[in-house]
């Protein structure tokens, strides 16, 4: 019998790894992500929300995106949807 080697996944890459950050990081603090734009080539993301992100949460993001090179934008749209 022929022993397979186990198969890797690939990993998300840093754009997916931001936007999945950022969604959870909202999510938790009962924040509803409207609108996410992540432009690769200028590596700067806009974030639009229903309420004004916490300076702490908004914060985070900055450093974890920051880490991953990608610049932060937040909005508030001031409705809910």
């Amino acid at each position: 019998m022929r022993e397979e080697s186990p198969q890797s996944f690939p990993l998300p890459n840093p754009v997916e790894l931001v936007h999945i950050y950022i969604r959870s990081e909202l999510q938790k603090a009962g924040i509803t992500l409207q609108r996410i734009n992540i432009d690769i080539l200028n590596k700067i993301c806009s974030v639009m929300s229903d309420k004004k992100v916490p300076e702490g949460i908004m914060s985070n993001i900055r450093n974890y995106a920051g880490s991953k090179g990608i610049t932060m934008k937040f909005l508030t749209s001031g409705r809910k949807c």
